[in-house]
Parts: structure tokens; sequence; C-alpha cells
């Protein structure tokens, strides 16, 4: 089932997590380098690291249900 199927508010949900979840790799990336170049990095780039990863699985698994949801009324009305 392609995902615009699931209309575009799930479609929204699937990439906004992706982005989210992308920004998030990239701040734990960069505070892993900032510690080993014995920098202190900001704080900001941990609370991006700490929530983003969740919040990004959490949009992900919202677009996940959207899809279940649609495939099941589709799979119900045949």
């Amino acid at each position: 089932m392609p995902a615009s199927s699931t209309g575009p508010a799930a479609r929204i949900s699937l990439l906004l997590g992706v982005a989210v979840t992308a920004v998030s790799f990239t701040a734990l990336l960069i505070i892993l380098g900032l510690y080993f170049a014995e920098a202190r990095p900001h704080p900001g780039l941990y609370w991006a690291a700490l929530w983003g990863f969740p919040a990004g699985f959490a949009l992900m698994c919202g677009y996940l249900l959207a899809t279940l949801r649609t495939r099941r009324r589709v799979a119900l009305s045949d």
C-alpha cells in the first residue's frame, strides 16, 4: 500500500518522525564528537538527543497505526 493512500496527516507524521529522528541522531553525533574533543556541548544538543528519538519514534508509530487502520478498512470492505 503506498504511503499516499493513508492521508496527508499520516504522511506528515511519517515525514516529521523521520526528520526529528535524523536531527536527534545528528545531535548525538555532535555530542560524541565534542566529548572526544574535550569540549562542552550546548545543553540544547542534549535536549535534542534525549527527546528527539522518542518523539520521532512516536510519530513514526502513529503513521504505522494509521496505515494499519487503513489496511483493515480496505480488507473489511472487500
